[in-house]
């Protein structure tokens, strides 16, 4: 991909292109340029009607913007690339150097050393760890609940119990004759 001429891997070029799509849903509409700080409305598309647009909030200085994903991923939102269209901003400006092609690469580049045949290895002299049973914890039991019990907890012993199944007394789920 890098011999091609290709800057990003093409999952990274399809997430931005579908983001670009998403931006022509958004407007810019105000803005402040010495900041960077710009307020993006994002009005009804085709799936999502909205009779009153979204506000979203964008700082291109402080990678920001209010939707989240811009902060969670690096990667520029679909409010964040209507605002570098607006302001002619290149896109690549906003997308991590950790996603580029030549930062992967880089990742790779050290020579990796295949690990030797278990026979070659060197003997283990370090102490034998041996895990005490007492200390293991049973999977077949519930596990301890940390809630405290109150007043609502206690049953009434005038009220019979009833089947939570089928509401019925004389029996409980376990043997309900409704069930089967």
């Amino acid at each position: 991909m890098l011999q091609a001429g290709y800057q990003f891997p093409e999952q990274i070029v399809d997430i931005i292109r579908k983001n670009q799509q998403q931006s022509a849903f958004c407007h810019v509409h105000r803005y402040n340029r010495e900041n960077s700080e710009f307020d993006v409305q994002e009005i009804s598309t085709p799936h999502h009607y909205r009779p009153v647009p979204f506000s979203y909030k964008v700082s291109l200085n402080e990678w920001w913007c209010d939707c989240g994903h811009f902060q969670a991923t690096r990667l520029p939102c679909h409010h964040v690339i209507i605002v570098c269209t607006f302001s002619h901003i290149p896109i690549i400006q906003v997308i991590d150097p950790v996603y580029s092609l030549n930062n992967i690469f880089k990742a790779y580049e050290v020579q990796f050393h295949p690990i030797q045949n278990q026979d070659y290895w060197s003997a283990y002299t370090d102490p034998n760890l041996i895990p005490d049973p007492k200390m293991r914890h049973k999977t077949s039991e519930r596990p301890s609940t940390n809630r405290i019990h109150n007043e609502m907890d206690q049953s009434n012993p005038d009220k019979p119990k009833k089947c939570s199944y089928c509401r019925n007394e004389g029996h409980h789920r376990g043997n309900c004759p409704f069930r089967h």
